[in-house]
């Protein structure tokens, strides 16, 4: 067998795993569902360097030997380097792919002062439920209003004012 043979079958290969690893994991990968409560943002090389890691450097080496030829120590040297570049693609996705977790980042209630919101609806005597933005995201709160007013429309804007005894207060 030559040494371009050998190359060929490498890129081929490794293509059909990749291709067979592809079409598992969009077609049956999570069939079953988890929940949990316990979250951990934990990254390491181990992703970097592990079977899906080495199938895509015999991808980028073998299909650069195929295209390029020769077996000139610069045409190792530049496949090693694709081989290489295909790896740290094949991190960086993954980083991406932790950064779309959402992680809940709880507030303290006083940091909501000064906060505006808008009104949703008019529970009557001076109480209000309104959206505001909240641990990363637009959540009902209810509040009170101090001057007692009774007359604040939905969507209306208004600023909470002040926090005690567990209950927020508009003016």
């Amino acid at each position: 067998m030559t040494s371009h043979e050998i190359f060929m079958l490498t890129a081929l290969v490794s293509t059909g795993i990749f291709l067979l690893q592809f079409v598992i994991s969009v077609f049956f990968g999570d069939l079953d569902m988890d929940v949990d409560g316990d979250a951990n943002v934990d990254f390491d090389l181990g992703s970097l360097f592990s079977f899906k890691g080495l199938v895509h450097f015999l991808i980028g080496f073998g299909w650069t030997r195929v295209l390029f030829g020769g077996d000139t120590w610069q045409t190792y040297a530049l496949a090693v380097l694709v081989g290489m570049v295909f790896m740290l693609v094949l991190f960086y996705s993954y980083v991406l792919a932790y950064r779309l977790q959402n992680l809940r980042k709880p507030e303290k209630p006083y940091s909501l002062v000064g906060r505006a919101g808008r009104i949703y609806i008019n529970v009557g005597d001076g109480r209000y439920t309104i959206f505001v933005k909240r641990d990363g995201a637009e959540r009902e709160l209810d509040v009170v209003s101090e001057s007692g007013r009774t007359d604040y429309k939905t969507d209306q804007v208004v600023t909470i004012k002040t926090y005690r005894d567990n209950t927020y207060y508009i003016e």
